[in-house]
């Protein structure tokens, strides 16, 4: 029993990296909406009269549709992106998959909806429940559609791609096979098995949806909460991505087109140039602005606590870190930093963030989607002092102070060992030698991680995510998380005796790449 829960929680966190895929391509392109919507803006027009311009309005018309590809698009790029990042073997094959899988699916549904014959009128697609999806009439599933076609490919790939067929029928087995086989399993549950739980299913997420709308401040804190606890568990994306992509998160009819998840229903009040309603900003996770720069105050502390020697050393370790959360809005290089050298700093951390989040909306901040400095500038600035962007700067800058002054009386208080305050591991001349060896690569000291975690033959397996390495190691006991940090490590995440995580920050891939070149030296 143990060993399967094991195996469930690995599961979630790869599959909470799979969705990182389509999460990138949808942060540039809600950029380019952002912007394009922004400057066509008729008010904005009027003020600056140069961004009239033909040919400028063009453009920006054209990164406006740009923009809405990945939204036009989500359930299909989920359903590639699951089978692409949880396969372990032949992941291009199961991408390819997912998408056949995707579209057999909403294809056997459509073909239920004509033999039932209740294919909704154009007008009253909205209010069926059905949708356009790669121009196929179907249940408006959304994301949740491209997630179950991706993990039925994950399912069943490999068990199709190994089906021995008869030899003259050979060009068909293997990886081939896989998608012959899912147009027919998903076209049939598309017909039988959509249909009947598709109804049920969106009508209870739709209600609590609708719970954590009216439930007001209490659902806004509630649900910041639960997107920070998950941060150790590299679980926060699982969250974030169920109320952003699915009814869970709410639905709105926005100019007579029904949108299910907060950030569905953003972007359509925003490319319509429409206000966000309070109950919508509750949701957006604008807490996570304040406590970004709360962030940096706690940064701040942890330097001047750090001791005067050690200053120097951990300047640029802060200063990346400020960077990072301010511009790209990745919050995991400082929190880790305090995490498990105090988690109660970490509990204080998250109900501010529930506080922030909480209290926003009522002062008058209806930016949304303000996840890093350029969002905040195209979706707060850019649209006008309707979206209280200035309470949200004087707020910001409150929390800076407030964070500042809590971390450097807790770091003092309780002898916190924050970057900088604990005696710093030498580097050996053997060290040196390997590092000036491999300094080609890169900056980060992979030869030296490698050691770290015990050698080569103690690794089994070795993948990244956006701020942090995983390992499957033959014996845990082998690492030295003294001599990681020294390597670029920010902190050792234990999930079991075999399974660790290193949190480094947004420049783990660099340090994979290093660590994989290692060990190919070393078996070369």
């Amino acid at each position: 029993m143990e060993n399967k829960k094991k195996s469930l929680w690995q599961f979630f966190q790869m599959l909470g990296k799979t969705f990182m895929f389509p999460i990138a391509l949808l942060s540039v392109c809600g950029m380019l909406l952002g912007i394009g919507s922004a400057f066509t803006n008729s008010s904005l027009i009027e003020a600056v009269p140069l961004l009239g311009n033909p040919v400028l309005q063009k453009i920006f018309s054209f990164m406006t549709t740009m923009g809405l590809f990945a939204f036009n698009n989500l359930g299909v790029l989920f359903a590639m992106a699951i089978p692409l990042g949880l396969l372990k073997e032949e992941k291009e094959f199961g991408a390819f998959t997912g998408l056949v899988s995707f579209m057999a699916m909403h294809i056997g549904t459509n073909f239920y909806l004509i033999i039932t014959d209740q294919l909704a009128a154009a007008d009253k697609m909205t209010e069926a429940g059905q949708g356009m999806i790669l121009g196929i009439q179907t249940y408006n599933t959304s994301v949740l559609g491209g997630i179950i076609a991706g993990l039925m490919v994950f399912w069943l790939y490999p068990k199709i791609s190994k089906v021995k067929i008869p030899e003259a029928l050979g060009f068909y087995s293997g990886p081939r096979l896989a998608p012959i086989a899912m147009l027919v399993i998903m076209g049939i549950f598309g017909m039988v098995a959509v249909p009947l739980f598709w109804q049920p299913f969106y009508n209870f997420f739709k209600m609590i949806g609708e719970w954590i709308s009216t439930s007001g401040p209490i659902g806004y804190f509630s649900y910041a909460v639960a997107e920070r606890v998950t941060i150790p568990f590299g679980l926060n994306h699982l969250v974030t991505s169920t109320f952003r992509f699915t009814p869970i998160g709410g639905t709105a009819i926005i100019n007579g087109q029904e949108y299910m998840g907060t950030v569905n229903m953003f972007l359509a009040y925003v490319a319509n140039n429409m206000d966000i309603p309070l109950d919508l900003a509750g949701k957006m996770e604008q807490g996570k602005l304040m406590i970004q720069y709360g962030l940096c105050g706690a940064a701040l502390a942890m330097y001047r606590c750090a001791k005067p020697q050690n200053r120097k050393k951990i300047k640029g370790l802060l200063i990346t870190g400020a960077l990072t959360v301010v511009i790209g809005g990745i919050s995991e290089p400082i929190e880790f930093l305090f995490l498990f050298a105090c988690p109660p700093l970490f509990f204080v951390h998250t109900v501010l963030n529930g506080i922030a989040n909480m209290v926003l909306p009522y002062l008058g901040v209806l930016m949304g989607y303000t996840g890093d400095l350029i969002q905040f500038i195209t979706f707060g600035v850019l649209r006008g002092t309707r979206t209280g962007w200035p309470i949200a700067i004087a707020f910001a800058a409150f929390y800076f102070a407030l964070y500042y002054f809590i971390f450097k009386w807790s770091i003092q208080r309780f002898d916190i060992k924050t970057p900088g305050r604990e005696e710093v591991m030498a580097i050996s001349e053997e060290d040196t030698k390997d590092m000036d060896d491999f300094a080609a690569l890169s900056s980060y000291k992979g030869i030296q991680m490698l050691k770290a975690l015990g050698g080569k033959d103690n690794i089994v397996s070795i993948d990244n995510c956006v701020t942090r390495l995983r390992l499957e190691l033959n014996d845990v006991n082998l690492i030295d998380e003294d001599a990681i940090k020294n390597a670029g490590g920010i902190a050792v995440v234990h999930l079991d005796e075999h399974t660790i995580q290193v949190i480094v920050g947004t420049q783990v891939y660099a340090l994979r790449k290093q660590i994989n070149k290692a060990m190919e030296m070393q078996q070369a």
